[in-house]
């Protein structure tokens, strides 16, 4: 059964120059229903810069291969120097063109999503604009005005267009050439001209912005950022280019999570996310790797809440491109695409199709339109969202001295990194214990996350750069958690300061643990699957052992007193390791050791048969939380979503091995008679699995979920 297909007609009736796309709780809606966008960016075979090399020919041949695909919807992008060739005047000539290609999107049931001022676009290409070459787009106001007079040009012109389902307002900014220029508030200001203008001449649409590596870098362009603008935040994960954060193989756990985690960070500056790019080069992995990489990314961001999907890209460059810029500087560029030059679908294309009829066929509304359900809070320190602010020094309440922050000056260029680290290892770590996360901004109240469980690994827990941990202030609130139900984790390192430890954790910190080349964690008692004397050990890299721990605070542990918390593991010293303090109707797990600093250092870490997930299921299993539906294995991250009339559990296998395992409803007796009805909508794997969609299942029955495949599974109320 094919994507459901938005029809022309249907959305022309609905649109009279207000676009018939919205934004509802979670999802786009089209014409009233949800719908997730799924197909993939089409560059033409030529080249990035086909505008002067050919007419609108090839997105018509590509529109109609999409279309018998089962994709829904094609990214475009509107080169700057070909629309405006010179200052504030658009070509008519080009616009006529691309009129065009906008008619063969339409013709094939594709809705368009075209970006604005590229730009940037494809290895290290960037087409420059002739009239203001040096000028930073970003920063210069004569510049921005002519951006929103010119972006309001295009809305004028294409707002009655019904198959136009968003404005991008460019493809991963800041502009390339300009990133060391273009700050938070350039950000801001950019992106407020430009919705304004499009909003003006084109009422109802939808806007956002193509953004890659933002959250993870720390960029201008976060959601954090320019979110309040947009109606809804993008992210392009490609962990292939961020070898600091993913040392790992292409299938690899920690690799193939990238497109969930960077969705669940964006999403937690408010709007939904979608995965706007994605995907790896036939000429670096093989193509059947990068399917199954695909799938694991895709379905693994469905259940962290992404509302749409735009593979890069649609077919390859032709061999005759290889001679020119970009693809003669990077020959990696040539060979992304779903087809290859020669029209030929790659095992990729299979991945989007089955991702667009699944998709298509789920009842949305019903059993998602809530978003994600994540009882798991990983919290977002506030100088991370707006550094130096002066609200959050606490001198505006009482006199105080003229106060200024010698850390600028320290440390005039912060490295945003180790923060990333720790929450992408505590969130793989947390996907293994069946804990699905959110990313809660600091608040200056000092208020806690609302959910049962949160996990503060290191660096949140640390001092110093005030980047990386949360305000001093924030922990005066953990004893009021803990005792109101919560349960709180923190890992340590030698780099942390908590006042009210002892307080609230029973344990405090007596010294820095001894250097050390290996982590193990023995079990005092059973835990998690481990019975007492049962080791887990984790031997550092070579590199790591060299300049790591024993340099880096960060990278160190701690040793622990116990004051009157239990100790559940000790390490190698026979010294606390792990500990559990009761606290009212809550507890607080304390690591010694900064695990999830210590996994960022090993490539290819999280393997099947690494253990220290095991800590994060001591939290879990402590905190009684498990959703009304799951597959209860660590070799599976599951998502989550939640609507009106049930839910959708997204089981993605991320291990080297395929998995069985029985369908588990939660043993709390409320939730499991809410479940009424449970069935594997699908199971998706690069070998058709000989079981028919929609099968209904009874609790304890087993699904088999394969190596690098998927499961979904429905359940109703």
């Amino acid at each position: 059964m094919p994507a459901p297909r938005i029809k022309p007609d249907s959305v022309a009736e609905a649109s009279s120059g207000a676009s018939a796309f919205s934004m509802g709780r979670h999802f786009m809606y089209a014409c009233g229903k949800p719908h997730i966008p799924v197909g993939a960016h089409v560059v033409p075979p030529s080249g990035p810069d086909w505008p002067w090399r050919e007419g609108p020919e090839a997105f018509d041949r590509a529109f109609a291969q999409m279309a018998e695909h089962g994709l829904t919807s094609a990214r475009i992008d509107l080169l700057w120097a070909a629309v405006e060739p010179e200052r504030g005047r658009l070509d008519e000539a080009h616009l006529a063109v691309l009129d065009r290609v906008f008619d063969a999107a339409r013709a094939h049931g594709i809705t368009l999503h075209p970006a604005l001022f590229v730009g940037g676009e494809v290895g290290d290409a960037y087409w420059d604009l002739p009239w203001a070459s040096g000028v930073n787009p970003h920063t210069d106001p004569e510049l921005v005005k002519l951006q929103a007079a010119h972006a309001a040009q295009l809305a004028r012109r294409w707002a009655s267009r019904p198959e136009l389902i968003a404005w991008d307002l460019t493809d991963e900014p800041p502009f390339w050439i300009y990133g060391e220029t273009t700050d938070d508030e350039h950000a801001v200001e950019w992106t407020a001209a430009l919705t304004q203008a499009i909003r003006a001449n084109h009422p109802g649409c939808l806007v956002t912005i193509g953004t890659a590596s933002q959250e993870v870098d720390g960029g201008p362009f976060r959601a954090d950022v320019v979110a309040d603008a947009l109606d809804f935040a993008c992210v392009h994960p490609y962990p292939i280019y961020s070898p600091e954060l993913y040392a790992d193989r292409l299938g690899s756990r920690r690799m193939s999570m990238a497109g969930a985690f960077e969705t669940a960070l964006a999403r937690g500056a408010g709007k939904s996310v979608m995965v706007h790019e994605f995907g790896a080069s036939s000429t670096q992995f093989a193509p059947e790797a990068i399917a199954d990489y695909d799938r694991l990314v895709c379905w693994s961001s469905l259940g962290a809440g992404a509302i749409g999907f735009y593979a890069w890209c649609w077919i390859d460059a032709e061999p005759a491109a290889y001679r020119r810029a970009p693809y003669v500087r990077m020959p990696h560029e040539t060979q992304f695409g779903l087809l290859d030059a020669e029209g030929k679908a790659r095992p990729r294309a299979s991945v989007q199709s089955e991702l667009a009829r699944v998709t298509g066929a789920l009842d949305l509304e019903g059993l998602a339109g809530d978003g994600p359900w994540t009882p798991a809070s990983i919290p977002v320190p506030h100088e991370y969202v707006k550094p130096y602010d002066r609200a959050s020094y606490g001198l505006d309440d009482a006199p105080s001295g003229p106060y200024v922050p010698a850390e600028k000056a320290w440390e005039p260029a912060r490295d945003v990194k180790p923060l990333v680290r720790g929450w992408l290892n505590s969130y793989v770590f947390a996907s293994r214990a069946g804990l699905p996360c959110q990313f809660p901004r600091e608040k200056l109240d000092d208020s806690w996350p609302a959910t049962p469980i949160a996990l503060l690994p290191a660096p949140l827990t640390s001092t110093t750069s005030s980047l990386l941990h949360m305000r001093t202030s924030f922990w005066q609130g953990a004893l009021d958690y803990v005792e109101a139900g919560g349960v709180l984790y923190l890992s340590c390192s030698a780099e942390t300061a908590i006042p009210e430890l002892a307080e609230f954790a029973g344990v405090r910190i007596a010294d820095r643990a001894v250097a050390t080349d290996r982590l193990e964690l023995t079990a005092v008692e059973p835990f998690a699957g481990l019975e007492a004397g049962d080791v887990v050990s984790v031997e550092l890299p070579a590199a790591a052992r060299v300049g790591g721990a024993a340099n880096n605070l960060h990278l160190r542990g701690v040793e622990l007193d116990v004051v009157d918390a239990r100790t559940v593991a000790t390490d190698a010293a026979g010294l606390p390791a792990l500990t559990v303090a009761r606290r009212g109707r809550g507890a607080v797990v304390v690591c010694a050791y900064p695990i999830e600093l210590l996994a960022a250092e090993i490539a290819d870490a999280h393997g099947d048969a690494d253990g220290l997930w095991r800590v994060y299921r001591l939290v879990r299993d402590l905190a009684g939380i498990e959703p009304p539906v799951d597959l209860d294995s660590p070799q599976l991250a599951r998502g989550v979503l939640r609507g009106p009339r049930g839910g959708i559990l997204v089981a993605t296998n991320h291990g080297r091995e395929d998995v069985s395992v029985p369908v588990k409803t939660s043993e709390s007796s409320r939730a499991a008679e809410a479940v009424r009805t449970i069935e594997v909508v699908h199971t998706a794997a690069a070998v058709p699995v000989e079981i028919p969609d929609g099968r209904p299942v009874e609790a304890g029955e087993t699904v088999h979920v394969p190596s690098g495949g998927a499961a979904i599974i429905a359940w109703t109320c």
